[in-house]
């Protein structure tokens, strides 16, 4: 590859980008926001399409209309403001303590706001929705949390290290029937216990719980942040009050239906599920770069995967010919 000290920085990841104040861009990053001008915009653009790929530095000056020179200038300020990032600062190694404080925590809400980006969640709250899509979020939520008893007792068995197997055991002894919450729920809105127990979930439903399975089985601490950011929405009623008191408002959801799932955020409180990813890492005394980019990498696909998931229950629920509750497959009817 071509030796080029442009080569030695990293882009970190832009959430959004939006027109800034006068002729600028504002991008957003996890713990920022930095304002660009449209022509230093444009060249960071070009850079950061670059940086992945083998081709010569002469196709970067030529597409940017800048030299090499100027480029290392703009990428050191582009450094310091926070969009890239110097390799060369990346420690070799992090404790567990330091790898919770200086890297998941500061993504967190970032990535909670990407997960519950999709468009779902302000067409229900802005009355465009449907009880027949709460239902719909509701049967899966289902379905997710039965699938618990699918991936929670592979994390025990994967685990090796002492302290962090008798965490994730005692995390799945206070989880492993929270689902009959959710049955509950969904008897307060008409279904019957033969209808819960003889409906199958949305394939994207089956697809995380596989994911977290794959994250047990190649890593403790890529199950455990994936874990961690399903408990992240937990912290606080204000984050989750809002969205049940508006469908009972908009869609005549019966409340019955709603306090089962407040009893269960509550009892996950009470637990202080959201603390077990710290309690987790704390025990590690040092993790590798690659590992905690590895980690940090199942954390952000599983984002990915609560989008998709919340996509197909959209999609599915929101046409009235999907039978509600799916039915499972029959070979005199199929």
């Amino acid at each position: 590859m071509e030796q080029t000290q442009l080569r030695t920085y990293g882009v970190r990841r832009v959430y959004e980008a939006t027109p800034g104040e006068g002729d600028t861009i504002a991008l957003r990053l996890r713990d920022r926001v930095i304002e660009l001008g449209t022509r230093e915009n444009d060249a960071y653009g070009k850079l950061v399409e670059w940086l992945p790929t083998n081709r010569k530095v002469a196709e970067l000056t030529a597409a940017a209309g800048m030299d090499e020179a100027r480029l290392g200038r703009l990428a050191s300020a582009l450094a310091d403001a926070g969009l890239l990032y110097r390799r060369a600062d990346l420690p070799a190694e992090v404790t567990g303590k330091q790898f919770y404080d200086e890297h998941f925590a500061p993504a967190l809400d970032s990535w909670l706001s990407e997960a519950f980006a999709h468009p779902y969640w302000e067409r229900m709250m802005t009355g465009k929705g449907s009880a027949r899509l709460y239902t719909g979020w509701a049967m899966e939520l289902y379905h997710y949390t039965k699938n618990a008893n699918r991936h929670m007792p592979l994390s025990c068995a994967h685990t090796r290290d002492k302290a962090i197997k008798l965490l994730r055991a005692k995390h799945y002894a206070e989880e492993w029937n929270h689902y009959h919450y959710f049955a509950t729920s969904l008897r307060a809105l008409g279904f019957t216990d033969a209808d819960i127990e003889s409906s199958v979930p949305l394939p994207m439903t089956l697809a995380l719980s596989n994911f977290m399975r794959q994250a047990a089985r190649e890593d403790i601490l890529a199950y455990s942040i994936c874990s961690a950011v399903l408990e992240g929405t937990t912290v606080n009623r204000k984050t989750y009050n809002p969205y049940h008191e508006k469908v009972t408002e908009l869609y005549g959801i019966p409340k019955a239906a709603v306090q089962p799932i407040y009893d269960h955020l509550d009892l996950d409180i009470q637990y202080q599920h959201s603390n077990l990813f710290l309690d987790i890492v704390s025990t590690v005394d040092s993790l590798s770069a690659a590992r905690a980019a590895r980690v940090l990498e199942y954390g952000h696909q599983l984002v990915e995967h609560i989008w998709m998931w919340t996509d197909s229950i959209e999609k599915y629920y929101g046409n009235d010919g999907s039978p509600v509750p799916r039915r499972p497959f029959d070979p005199f009817l199929d």
